[in-house]
């Protein structure tokens, strides 16, 4: 789909005027079908809330028209006079908050929703409970955006792409660049978005939609776009990297929706592809739920991809292969005549209708508004101060200390000696930049420049622009540098770098900005400097890290409506950092030794390998790092047990191989760290399995098999505790079905390690 915020696309292509962001009836006159007083259809079975919801789905749509039911099959979909049900707009956005698109519209009494940090900031916190938390809060904001007709009830999100490569302008928006923790993310933050636990899993609070399945991370590189590419990818590859957060989408998150994507994968167009969408979501993974293309993807199928000439074969292929509507116009304009050309049947009209009032009946949408709780839930639900304060502790938890030199200089600065701070660059008074993109209307932004001047007197200079050549505004920047007793450079990227529908040819600082960073440190040498990038896409950092007249460097993504504050909160020690990096920080370099075109996760020719999993080059920063204010100890790390057998590893295999995240747990790791310090902080542990012959034969270097944040009080040691199943001691082979591997396999936390022996 495209960011509603920059939407080039025609949007007579996409909205239909017929469709209503929320239900209302369809003539003044015209009572909902259900309801309870004046509904037509009140007494009949798809009325009856006591009956299985696909009881009364089916009872439903054996009463629409034929021509009703022709006008449901984009996201805009039409008014149904049969059955006295309006029209609805599928598409509403919610990638960090309520968003700008289709079906939301801000004002009047909710003019703004809570902006939360870009998905790759929230990715960096690690940490499983808050992402459910935000789940809830962008679902409660949403029923009540709702309730008052400003917001439809399906929403496109998360999006659960892997970051594959660094150019990818959509990087910012998911997790990161690790399966593994994508599958937790959203095991966990769909549940939190989409389920009360007061209601059961059959009733959903608001509905989320996986996207983009599958194997999609480019937007437009050298001449070739996401309309037109071939992703060409091994079965081990999908296996191991591009299908498992999916696979945890439907099997732990519950997904209720998912996007087919607008590639094709080994020359099928996603959206027409049989073996992905119908055998492997729904009857592999047991998904139950609606599939929506991407915007316009219907309509790539014949004229982008050419795997169909026909308007008939068209719609044909791809709501058979199971995709359920079309976000766009094609299916709509098309589907009457492959109707009377035998092209399809009515079962396969009915079957997709099945698939989408499911969901709508899940919602509770022919329910009595009696009879749905989140009913109660209205403006005063919306940026709330709670609401507000978890947006600020999200920040302050992804934001990742990448280096801090020792002595005076160091992170946290104090106000008392560094009472007089110059914030520094393009970004330093950024507000909107701080949403990334899928953003909504923030109640308010508050800048790094004003963040930091609420703890201390600042002077401020932009110095220059993020992607532009002049050097005119160095001058009064190194005038504040050296007026300053302490420096705060906010450096990095913005939308006009990485977005939809634009990758990034270079990995390095865009226009003068490395020569403007280097010339104000060396200004302001013998002073704290401190480095803050904002930004989603890794930007080469190896000429700031060596630089000695750079005293610290905080990485801080795209962190949201309070983004200044949790900065400030971090640099004078109100908070400990404690993110980790979601993502590789390559070198420059290495955009020339890999295509973006090469979907190769494991090495090879003209192929370092992608990602912390595979990449057999030196990273200016690593996957995982993330440095602490407290000094730590790290104690041990204990495994439950010292063997385990490939036989029993196998079995789970095979049994769990559609649902991993549900394997039974074979062994428990224990990783002991003790507070030496005086702060009272936060900690991340990641645990990473090493196999035999790591990084040999397209096994990867390391995995990551666990995490969890704990907090560490003054002088006590903490055990983190991580379950491992057969999955942390399997790999997938070359025709993508997980094995056991037989030998040492090493697990580390920091620099402990333990083994575990298959045999």
């Amino acid at each position: 789909e495209t960011d509603f915020r920059s939407c080039t696309m025609l949007l007579s292509l996409l909205v239909f005027s017929a469709a209503l962001a929320t239900w209302a009836a369809p003539e003044a006159s015209t009572p909902l079908p259900c309801d309870p007083n004046k509904g037509r259809f009140r007494n009949d079975p798809f009325c009856n809330e006591k009956l299985p919801i696909p009881t009364r789905v089916k009872d439903f749509i054996s009463r629409i028209s034929k021509e009703d039911k022709l006008g449901q099959f984009a996201n805009g979909a039409k008014a149904m006079p049969s059955v006295d049900t309006p029209g609805y707009q599928w598409w509403s956005e919610a990638l960090h908050g309520v968003a700008g698109s289709p079906g939301v519209h801000f004002g009047g009494n909710i003019p703004s929703a809570t902006s939360f940090p870009q998905v790759c900031l929230t990715g960096a916190t690690f940490n499983r409970t808050l992402y459910a938390e935000i789940g809830k809060v962008i679902s409660t904001e949403a029923r009540a955006m709702n309730n008052e007709g400003r917001a439809g009830l399906t929403f496109w999100t998360p999006n659960i792409n892997i970051y594959r490569d660094p150019r990818w302008g959509r990087g910012q928006e998911t997790p990161g660049e690790d399966p593994f923790a994508t599958s937790e993310y959203v095991a966990s933050y769909l549940p939190g978005l989409q389920l009360d636990p007061k209601e059961g899993p059959k009733r959903l609070k608001v509905s989320s939609c996986c996207k983009h399945y599958a194997a999609y991370d480019l937007e437009n590189w050298h001449g070739v776009d996401r309309h037109h590419f071939n992703a060409v990818c091994t079965k081990q590859d999908l296996a191991d990297t591009f299908f498992p957060a999916f696979e945890s989408c439907v099997t732990r998150g519950k997904g209720s929706g998912i996007m087919c994507s607008y590639n094709e994968v080994n020359g099928v167009p996603s959206c027409a592809d049989k073996a992905i969408l119908n055998d492997q979501a729904r009857k592999a993974w047991g998904f139950e739920g609606y599939i929506t293309s991407d915007c316009g993807a219907v309509s790539n199928v014949i004229h982008t991809h050419h795997y169909t000439n026909t308007s008939d074969a068209t719609v044909k292929d791809t709501l058979t292969a199971g995709m359920d509507i079309d976000c766009g116009g094609y299916i709509d304009s098309n589907i009457k005549k492959a109707l009377d050309d035998n092209a399809i049947s009515m079962d396969d009209v009915d079957a997709s209708l099945f698939n989408l009032f499911s969901v709508q009946f899940r919602l509770g949408m022919f329910d009595n508004p009696a009879n749905i709780p989140w009913k109660k839930y209205g403006p005063k639900d919306v940026n709330t101060p709670a609401n507000q304060a978890l947006a600020l502790e999200a920040a302050q938890q992804g934001i990742v200390l990448l280096k801090n030199s020792k002595g005076n200089n160091a992170l946290p600065y104090n106000t008392q000696t560094q009472d007089f701070v110059g914030v520094i660059g393009p970004s330093a008074n950024a507000t909107r930049t701080m949403q990334g993109n899928y953003y909504g209307h923030a109640p308010y932004l508050i800048s790094p420049l004003e963040g930091i001047s609420k703890y201390t007197k600042t002077m401020y200079s932009q110095g220059c622009t993020i992607g532009g050549t002049s050097t005119k505004g160095f001058a009064d920047a190194l005038k504040v540098a050296r007026q300053v007793n302490t420096v705060v450079m906010v450096m990095g990227l913005d939308q006009g770098q990485e977005r939809e529908g634009h990758d990034r040819d270079i990995i390095s600082f865009p226009g003068v900005q490395a020569q403007f960073i280097r010339e104000v440190a060396a200004a302001a040498a013998g002073k704290p400097v401190t480095l803050v990038m904002m930004n989603g896409g890794p930007v080469d950092l190896t000429e700031q890290k060596a630089n000695e007249n750079i005293t610290s460097i905080i990485w801080v993504g795209y962190p949201g409506q309070s983004g200044g504050q949790a900065i400030a909160d971090v640099i004078f020690g109100t908070v400990g950092p404690s993110g980790r990096l979601p993502h590789t920080v390559y070198p420059a370099e290495y955009v020339k030794q890999v295509s973006m075109f090469d979907m190769n996760m494991r090495p090879g020719k003209d192929n370092p390998g992608r990602t912390h999993r595979f990449y057999t080059g030196t990273p200016a920063y690593s996957f995982g790092d993330g440095l602490l204010y407290t000094t730590v100890s790290y104690e041990s790390l204990d495994v439950s047990v010292r063997s385990l057998t490939a036989s029993k590893i196998n079995s789970d295999l095979k049994m769990y191989k559609d649902a991993p995240g549900n394997a039974p747990t074979l062994a428990t790791a224990t990783f002991s760290i003790k507070n030496t310090g005086k702060r009272l902080d936060p900690y991340t542990g990641l645990l990473f399995a090493m196999p035999p012959a790591a990084g040999t034969g397209g096994r990867p270097k390391q995995s990551l098999v666990g995490f969890d944040k704990v907090w560490l009080r003054p002088g006590k040691t903490v055990q983190v505790v991580m379950d491992l199943n057969a999955f942390s001691f399997g790999l997938a082979n070359t025709d993508g079905e997980f094995e056991a591997v037989k030998g040492i396999w090493s697990l580390k936390v920091e620099d402990k390690f333990a083994s575990v022996n298959v045999m």
